[in-house]
């Protein structure tokens, strides 16, 4: 029964996208109807799933030999963590894709491709070993490429150029590390493999060999100077933005590199190794980096991507401090990141297709038209920089206390900079919105809008949930942390 669930959470969007490559482009209401369908029975699948594990303490594992290697799928609370945001926020962005995407003459290429992204998402969430892990990031490189390149145009096209080379020189780094995994382990991918080795293998080898881990899942998480790919994106449709920034592709780095650092390694063998150091120095510069640039842009999705790169960093920052603060701060920030930054890119869509304003300079004044929509902005704006009442905060706080427990004082100061630098970047837009005066005197609100702000709303309110009742997001964080700390 557990095996049919599985399949099904990850197949059912891949034969949604199937119909909806055969179907006419002119059918709307069946392209819409089969989009929204798929991906709430596969939501809610995962949502069961995550119900069963978390009551019944049991961890599935099935697998499929395939000569040498075997094709493994696992459930256990860090995937289910994946694969909850990704199953979840997919809704949301489908909805405001109807809306979005409304005007738009290919959607059936469009919503084929997202749903086949779907469903290779949940695939890496569930992989229970790496090579099956590795075959589906792989593939969902090749299933979002089409969405980046989607306009057609030429900056569309050489913008998706970038995204496969950089995707795939990660791959290489990640496939050479699997090579060298497969020889030292002698012959098995299995996460958990190789800390029982550790006396086998040189700790020059296991070192080589993390760091080929690191710079190949680092690439989709964007950490610096691998993240060049990111902000060229954004000439992508914003749905697919938000999806690149918020859900699939750089949450499928991050949880590559969390699966590397417990799954694959362990807490334990990185201490020996001694390199934790050296992964805080990388994500404390990506973090200030990220920051500092994002205040020099102007173009709102840009500012937003930059942001992206610096709050990926701080999920990064608590997997490398390999303490259980840490690593809840790093599963809380993963889950209230994703959130918020949707919100942040379908409000810079709606006030992209309301107004044509694309520039933070451009937005005096659009608060007074658009006040749900540059509140919600606003709103969870604060989450990103770490007050309460948002869900942000918890996060951050987390992360505070694990640099205090490890002894890590300048990890704590980076952390306070860098929420200093969030504010720079974010509040001027909301306080222009709302104060400044327009060049346009209303806009057109049609159904398209209410497709786009509904998602938008919701979303928004449940950051505020988080922010007010913590405690919704323990069972699964404190699953996580069991899993690879003896408490």
């Amino acid at each position: 029964m557990i095996l049919v669930l599985i399949l099904t959470a990850i197949l059912i969007s891949t034969l949604g996208a199937l119909w909806i490559a055969i179907i006419p482009e002119e059918s709307k209401k069946e392209r819409n109807l089969v989009v929204t369908t798929t991906l709430v029975i596969s939501a809610a699948i995962v949502w069961g799933l995550l119900v069963y594990i978390l009551s019944t303490g049991n961890y599935p594992v099935i697998e499929v030999p395939l000569a040498s290697l075997k094709w493994r799928l696992l459930l256990d609370p860090l995937g289910m963590t994946y694969g909850l945001i990704a199953s979840t926020l997919w809704v949301f962005a489908a909805i405001y894709s109807f809306g979005y995407m409304s005007k738009d003459r290919r959607q059936r290429k469009f919503f084929s491709f997202f749903l086949l992204s779907a469903g290779i998402t949940l695939g890496i969430a569930f992989s229970g070993n790496l090579f099956t892990m590795y075959l589906f990031y792989e593939l969902l490189t090749f299933a979002t490429y089409p969405l980046v390149v989607h306009q057609g145009t030429k900056e569309a096209l050489e913008s998706g150029t970038k995204y496969i080379k950089y995707s795939l020189v990660g791959a290489s780094f990640i496939l050479a590390a699997l090579v060298m995994l497969w020889r030292v382990t002698g012959g098995t991918l299995d996460f958990g493999a190789l800390p029982t080795l550790f006396g086998v293998a040189s700790s020059g080898q296991v070192a080589t060999i993390f760091f080929l881990f690191i710079l190949g899942f680092g690439v989709k998480a964007a950490v610096m100077p691998l993240h060049g790919w990111l902000p060229s994106a954004m000439v992508a449709p914003t749905p697919v933005s938000a999806l690149l920034h918020a859900v699939a592709v750089v949450n499928a780095g991050v949880f590559g590199i969390l699966r590397t650092v417990y799954s694959v390694f362990g807490p334990s063998l990185l201490l020996e190794l001694n390199v934790r150091w050296i992964l805080l120095v990388i994500v404390s510069i990506t973090i200030l980096m990220g920051s500092l640039i994002a205040i020099k842009q102007d173009v709102l999705k840009k500012r937003l991507a930059y942001s992206t790169i610096s709050q990926l960093a701080y999920i990064l920052l608590g997997a490398f401090m390999l303490h259980p603060l840490g690593l809840a701060g790093a599963i809380l920030h993963m889950i209230f990141h994703s959130t918020l930054k949707i919100v942040l890119f379908f409000a810079a869509g709606i006030v992209a297709e309301e107004t044509s304003y694309v520039k933070v300079s451009e937005l005096g004044g659009v608060g007074k038209l658009l006040p749900l929509t540059l509140g919600s902005f606003g709103l969870v704006s604060l989450g990103m920089i770490g007050m309460l009442p948002l869900s942000g905060f918890w996060s951050k706080y987390y992360l505070l206390q694990g640099s205090l427990n490890t002894g890590s004082w300048p990890i704590l100061a980076i952390l306070l900079v860098s929420g200093l630098l969030n504010a720079f970047y974010f509040i001027p837009i909301t306080i222009s919105a709302f104060t400044g005066k327009a060049e346009i005197n209303e806009v057109t609100k049609g159904s398209s809008f209410v497709l786009m702000l509904v998602p938008t709303l919701i979303l928004t309110v449940l950051a505020l949930v988080f922010g007010l009742l913590p405690g919704l997001t323990l069972p699964l964080v404190n699953g996580v942390i069991g899993q690879f700390f003896s408490l």
